[in-house]
């Protein structure tokens, strides 16, 4: 039996003798399907959220109008909802009105796609009403009932369902697929950051490039907050996505392969942290880089200098792997990562030059650092000293 649900067996039998029905559901017994690693356990009960806070000690009431108690057992954190049948989707993310039901049947039903509406007792015993095992097996994504619900209801569903073709290597079932086709302009109705969430989780996956040819198919990609319209000639699937080792080389690979004119503006409107979006631009700049000098090579930085080469290397099909051991043998040769490492300071050269501080500074500051990397001025305290002593701007 998996670890993490024998850890969970003890949280589900006290809810059953207390005498309600409890099993696992969604994502994790999707995953043992799989036979792929466990992220969270989530529990589906007939118990009110006030009798799971009367059976448990320690928990959490984090959405307990919609029936959602966070339940600590053991240092572990488990999400329990009790059955539920939900009203109209009002803002396209969530039902204006839930009800508590008392029928596991009634509350899977309401889920997004057949393999995250199974089920497991305390014995492990698969339930299944709607063929979620069948459709693994099969490696297809098809939804719980009618696709066009299920899409106006929560469209970000559309996004979901093109995540998990590239996560899972999987297939989209003909009839969800014509409505995602019909649907997608409803993404316009969610946010940027749950797009995104999904999308930079698409790119991660095992077959990114299926999903996104996908994508651009049944027109999903001209929906999202930066529409991707023009592509090199290769394409989306000519690129072996599982070699990008970072968010930051993924989000500059479909900037390069979506021929995006205006980097920042992209990245801007996915609303991405500041951080990513300096980040993207620099591996960008890098990779404009014909031949690293070392002064090149120490204001960019090894890490992102071999970052970018990574990028290359995967988008020209090219292997640069002599060129990455030439990047380590020169960054060897830059004596300083920094002006920190330096035996002196910015007061210190004050005293020296007996002036105030000025442009002056800066540029003496830039031009020591220049000659240190290259290699053309010693570290040695005394002879930076001396050429303090004789620098004029």
């Amino acid at each position: 039996m998996n670890e993490m649900f024998q850890e969970a067996l003890p949280v589900l039998k006290k809810i059953e003798d207390e005498g309600f029905k409890a099993y696992f559901v969604g994502g994790c017994v999707r995953d043992l399907c799989l036979e792929r690693p466990i992220k969270d356990i989530d529990i589906a009960t007939s118990a009110r959220p006030e009798e799971i806070q009367k059976i448990f000690p320690k928990t959490i009431p984090v959405g307990i109008e919609h029936g959602t108690v966070i339940v600590r057992h053991n240092h572990v954190s488990y999400e329990i909802t009790t059955f539920r049948k939900e009203d109209k989707y009002e803002d396209y993310r969530r039902p204006s009105k839930v009800w508590f039901v008392d029928d596991l049947q009634e509350d899977l039903s309401r889920r997004d796609f057949t393999f995250n509406a199974m089920a497991m007792d305390t014995a492990l015993h698969l339930i299944d009403h709607f063929g979620g095992r069948d459709d693994l097996k099969l490696r297809q994504i098809r939804t719980v009932g009618d696709p066009h619900l299920r899409f106006s209801e929560d469209p970000l569903r559309v996004m979901r369902a093109c995540r998990f073709m590239s996560v899972y290597d999987m297939k989209i079932e003909a009839e969800t697929k014509k409505a995602i086709e019909k649907k997608a302009p409803l993404l316009k109705k969610i946010s940027t950051e749950r797009i995104s969430i999904e999308f930079i989780k698409l790119l991660q996956g095992v077959k990114a490039g299926h999903a996104l040819e996908f994508m651009k198919q049944s027109t999903v990609v001209e929906y999202l907050p930066y529409p991707l319209k023009e592509q090199t000639k290769e394409g989306y699937l000519g690129l072996e996505w599982t070699k990008l080792q970072t968010d930051d080389q993924r989000w500059a690979a479909i900037i390069l392969l979506s021929q995006v004119k205006d980097s920042r503006e992209f990245l801007k409107s996915w609303k991405l942290p500041n951080g990513t979006i300096k980040k993207v631009q620099e591996l960008l700049a890098a990779l404009s880089v014909k031949k690293w000098s070392k002064i090149d090579l120490y204001r960019t930085g090894i890490s992102l200098a071999l970052e970018s080469m990574t990028l290359k290397s995967t988008i020209e099909k090219v292997n640069y792997d002599q060129e990455k051991d030439n990047l380590h043998k020169l960054a060897s040769e830059i004596p300083i990562t920094s002006l920190k490492d330096l035996p002196i300071d910015g007061e210190e050269i004050l005293k020296i030059k007996q002036k105030s501080p000025g442009v002056w500074l800066g540029k003496l500051l830039h031009e020591m650092e220049e000659k240190i990397v290259n290699g053309d001025l010693s570290t040695s305290e005394s002879v930076i000293k001396d050429w303090v002593k004789r620098w004029e701007p």
